[in-house]
């Protein structure tokens, strides 16, 4: 007799789990998240043979990590200091796919806020599990419906700003963890979100699966730091899915340093005419680590402008992904799209696979995209090490001035400094016993 399958031992631990997840009682939820499931039984997980996914490979998936949902767990508090930020903010903390009341921050929040997490709603769970769709290069969102044990939903009325950010911070288990996000922000309303995932110390394989909902009415404003520090043995896949309003402005900032294999893919709709989108990103791998980012931004709508900036610092047999699509419909005149790919390899073995894409069906645009890739310029460390800095450190300097352009890019003071060090963590690191 053989054994189960990798799916058939999902579809048995859903079973088992079913009753302990957020909306168990209501009909709509419990329908939804066996229709999700169906869908993935039907797709499996995403393979090589997509475009989407032609360089990134989860197969490893199957073998390493339990399918079964992670158990509650705890982390070091000194961990939950390290990763957040130091000011003040609102926080929601998440451990092995669990809220934890004890670590999180929500006293205090203004009229026209609701920021809870999602095992305390009601009835917006419908919407947070809705669809991403019915086939192979969405499977794992439908995964993630059917086992999303927690997340975050934070919504503001119109006119609300909140003066503070909102943290959204989670620890993964070395098991299958879903959290899944909804965002929603009224007409004028603005908001600065950190989310951040992070090690929780344990040398175990472990597979993040997240996906994220982000809704921006007319004239709303939201910036959206996201960073990616989970250890050398995890999985981490996600999928964010933007509908930017007219008028609205949203600025992204993504940095990845960590993760066996880790994926983030970000979709964004224009939705409103005279809407502006910023998508910045650094990656940052060493050892083994696979990095993907893919981006679909479609311009559906005329007069928008979105701007891509894209770096890779990548080491020893480190291996980074960047797939950019753009398009751009037949009635979206006037749209201002920019693309640009920076790649530093450090190593001879260290990987790059880089593919812009446009697709332009209008005539009245200003498109574009570029990708270039090299190694830290010598004349520049010669020239440090002629004035008595050491190679390491020159090397760090250099690769540390590299990365600010995107750090910049996150607004000035304490939320700035939080993604700065979270950077230069990673360019200190030792390697090879040398610092």
């Amino acid at each position: 007799m053989s054994a189960p399958s990798f799916i058939d031992r999902l579809s048995a631990a859903h079973q088992s789990a079913a009753a302990s997840l957020p909306g168990a009682a209501q009909p709509e939820v419990t329908a939804r998240r066996q229709a999700a499931l169906d869908s993935f039984r039907r797709h499996g997980l995403p393979t090589a043979r997509l475009e989407a996914w032609k360089f990134t490979s989860l197969t490893g998936l199957e073998r390493q990590v339990p399918p079964q949902p992670a158990n509650e767990g705890s982390v070091d508090p000194a961990r939950v200091q390290a990763a957040t930020l130091p000011g003040d903010s609102f926080r929601l903390v998440f451990v092995n796919g669990r809220f934890d009341a004890a670590a999180s921050k929500l006293a205090g929040l203004p009229k026209g806020v609701r920021l809870l997490p999602l095992s305390q709603a009601g009835p917006e769970l419908p919407a947070v599990l809705a669809s991403a769709g019915d086939d192979r290069a969405t499977s794992l969102a439908e995964l993630n419906a059917a086992f999303a044990s927690d997340g975050l939903l934070l919504q503001l009325d119109d006119g609300v700003a909140l003066d503070r950010p909102v943290e959204l911070v989670a620890f993964g288990a070395p098991a299958l963890v879903n959290l899944r996000h909804l965002v929603r922000l009224g007409h004028k309303a603005e908001a600065t979100l950190v989310e951040s995932y992070r090690d929780a110390g344990s040398a175990e394989t472990g597979w993040n699966n997240i996906a994220a909902g982000i809704e921006l009415a007319e004239g709303a404003k939201l910036t959206h730091i996201r960073l990616q520090g989970e250890s050398a043995a995890t999985y981490h896949a996600a999928l964010g899915r933007v509908s930017v309003g007219a008028q609205a402005r949203y600025a992204h900032v993504s940095v990845q340093a960590g993760g066996r294999v880790a994926r983030h893919e970000l979709q964004v709709e224009f939705a409103g005419r005279d809407a502006e989108v910023d998508i910045q990103g650094l990656v940052l791998a060493r050892g083994s680590s696979h990095v993907d980012h893919t981006l679909r931004l479609h311009h559906a709508v005329p007069d928008c402008r979105s701007n891509q900036l894209f770096k890779h610092v990548v080491d020893d047999q480190g291996h980074a992904v960047f797939q950019g699509g753009i398009r751009v419909a037949p009635h979206a005149q006037k749209t201002d799209a920019q693309q640009l790919s920076r790649t530093l390899l450090l190593a001879d073995r260290a990987q790059i696979d880089t593919k812009p894409e446009l697709e332009i069906l209008a005539d009245d645009v200003k498109c574009s995209h570029g990708a270039s890739i090299g190694d830290v310029d010598a004349q520049q460390l010669f020239y440090m090490q002629a004035r008595g800095i050491s190679v390491a450190e020159a090397r760090r300097l250099l690769l540390s001035g590299f990365a600010y352009e995107v750090v910049s890019a996150v607004p000035e003071g304490a939320l700035r400094d939080h993604v700065e060090a979270f950077v230069e963590a990673w360019l200190v690191q030792e390697k090879d016993g040398q610092a």
